[in-house]
C-alpha cells in the first residue's frame, strides 16, 4: 500500500465520523429543544396551577365571609325580634 492509497483510506474513514457528527449535533440540538420546552409546560402548569390555588382560595374565603355574614344578620334578626316582642 502506498502513502497516497493509506492517506485516501484515512481520510474516509475519518471523513465518516465527521458527515455522522452533524446528525448527530441535531439530534442534541432537538432533545435539547424538546427539554427546553417540557420544562416551560411544566413551569407553565405550576403557575396556573398556583394561579387556580389563589383564585379557589379567593372564593373560599368570600364565601366564609359572607356566609358569617349571613351568620351575624340572622342573629342580629333573632336578637331585635326577641327585644321588640312584647313581654307577656
Amino acid at each position: 500500500m502506498t502513502f497516497k492509497q493509506f492517506h485516501n483510506r484515512m481520510m474516509s474513514y475519518a471523513s465518516a465520523p465527521c458527515a455522522n457528527a452533524a446528525s448527530a449535533c441535531t439530534r442534541s440540538t432537538s432533545a435539547h429543544s424538546a427539554i427546553i420546552i417540557l420544562d416551560a409546560m411544566i413551569m407553565a402548569s405550576i403557575i396556573i396551577c398556583a394561579l387556580l390555588n389563589v383564585v379557589l382560595l379567593g372564593l373560599v374565603n368570600q364565601l366564609v365571609l359572607i356566609s358569617l355574614l349571613a351568620v351575624i344578620l340572622l342573629a342580629a334578626a333573632v336578637v331585635k325580634s326577641n327585644f321588640i316582642s312584647p313581654m307577656v
